[in-house]
């Protein structure tokens, strides 16, 4: 993004010191900025951007925009430079329209948006997430990327307060969104699921400009959700029911999908469990009604990897399979996993950690997620957390606690065989991607 202080002043209604100045690039972290670019020096829960102004102008900052005035370097001094830095973001998406489609929901939002991405960057003209960037920082971040190439944008939403999902919604203006669901997750952060799940359908709600939105027909919030999107073109998916997007059969790994008009979808399943096929139809939605062919869906979805982190296969030691699930977990997540690993052909093994953020009914979350792996009969549970107690009695036999990571690896070596299936998954603070890498073949690393 190429622009100068004096073109974003009005905009940011903010006074210009010292002089005008040219900037390519718009950065916050001085760690990572590049000479030429624009410094914003934004203020966080833990962090303050104005101590780093003099190590980002060392290291070539053309300008800046902070909230107190710096001497001898071109700045914009504003109110509130997190606000600024949305500002920033919506003009500059404004400016080249591209067709932007948002993405939000507790699970499968990554791998959805993805996918969506995957589909339509055929000619690489579709921009995405810089990253997990998807916050209100890392959202406009992600949109300083776009240029005049960019058809596309499809951008992740998340969210740990009420109406951040409004406030990228007004950064945005998507024209096609889609929530997925809504289940407990950051509770400490919402204070209430009742506050998670309002603020998930902020992307719903009429916000002065048309939009598409897509939702499953066979979530238990449909019917809500279809009360709110009003006068919005509304788009529905479905396994078990009539939709616009459902699935006419299943052969296999051969998944067959009727689409609107009675065109028909062929695509070969790499996880056949009910939750993934459920984002194929959501990412196939979105990417038909922003003009993608049946070819161009085919060729995105085949050549789609999956995302490191997120139920992603390596080949592990001794020929076994280890799904490293590690980048985060909530109740929901965690059970949806579980019904991916026992459909898997093999044995079930489930390494897991500590979700958080879960307040004051933490314990009983555990507990369920370990009831739900016994009745999926999980043959063996390795544990690392703080509920050792609880997942003992709840899991029965065949449950090992650890203190340590290297601990749980030393004895899973140990045991490791052909055709063993090892779920890793737990809240990103646990950072169980260390007990990934040391379970799975070398050659994949």
């Amino acid at each position: 993004m190429k622009s100068s202080l004096s073109k974003l002043k009005k905009l940011l209604d903010a006074e210009l010191i010292n002089s005008d100045s040219q900037f390519d690039g718009i950065s916050i972290d001085s760690r990572t900025i590049e000479s030429g670019n624009l410094f914003i020096a934004i203020k966080g829960y833990n962090f303050d951007g104005h101590n780093y102004i003099n190590n980002a102008i060392s290291k070539g900052a053309s300008a800046i925009i902070s909230e107190r005035k710096i001497d001898n370097i071109p700045q914009l001094v504003v109110k509130n430079t997190m606000i600024a830095l949305g500002k920033i973001a919506q003009q500059h998406i404004n400016q080249l329209n591209p067709l932007s489609i948002a993405v939000t929901g507790t699970n499968g939002k990554t791998s959805v948006t993805k996918l969506i991405h995957s589909i339509l960057n055929e000619n690489k003209n579709a921009l995405t997430n810089y990253g997990n960037f998807n916050n209100h920082i890392g959202v406009p971040l992600s949109i300083f990327k776009l240029n005049t190439n960019h058809k596309y944008c499809v951008l992740e939403m998340g969210a740990s307060v009420k109406d951040d999902i409004k406030y990228l919604c007004e950064i945005v203006n998507p024209k096609i969104v889609t929530l997925l669901n809504v289940s407990a997750a950051h509770i400490e952060s919402f204070g209430s699921f009742e506050n998670i799940l309002l603020t998930k359908e902020e992307i719903l709600i009429d916000q002065g400009f048309s939009k598409t939105v897509i939702l499953n027909k066979d979530d238990k919030n449909f019917l809500r959700w279809k009360k709110i999107v009003n006068n919005h073109n509304l788009v529905t998916i479905s396994i078990k029911n009539n939709a616009d997007y459902s699935i006419k059969s299943i052969i296999g790994n051969e998944l067959n999908i009727k689409l609107p008009n009675n065109q028909l979808l062929q695509l070969l399943l790499k996880d056949n469990h009910i939750k993934f096929i459920e984002n194929i139809l959501i990412a196939v939605a979105c990417s038909h009604q922003a003009g993608a062919s049946i070819q161009n869906i085919v060729d995105g979805y085949t050549n789609y990897k999956g995302i490191k982190g997120r139920f992603y296969l390596y080949d592990g030691i001794k020929n076994s399979i280890i799904i490293d699930d590690s980048y985060n977990a909530n109740p929901s997540s965690m059970k949806r996993s579980l019904d991916s690993l026992s459909s898997m052909a093999g044995n079930h093994w489930f390494v897991m950690g500590d979700m958080g953020e879960l307040g004051s009914e933490s314990e009983k979350f555990h507990q369920d997620v370990v009831k739900y792996a016994k009745q999926l009969r999980i043959e063996k549970l390795f544990y690392i957390g703080q509920f050792e107690k609880i997942v003992k009695e709840t899991f029965g036999n065949n449950v090992h606690c650890f203190d340590d990571k290297h601990s749980l690896v030393e004895f899973i070596r140990t045991k490791l065989h052909k055709d063993v299936n090892i779920l890793v998954k737990a809240s990103r603070f646990m950072k169980f991607e260390d007990i990934v890498m040391q379970l799975i073949n070398t050659e994949n690393k």
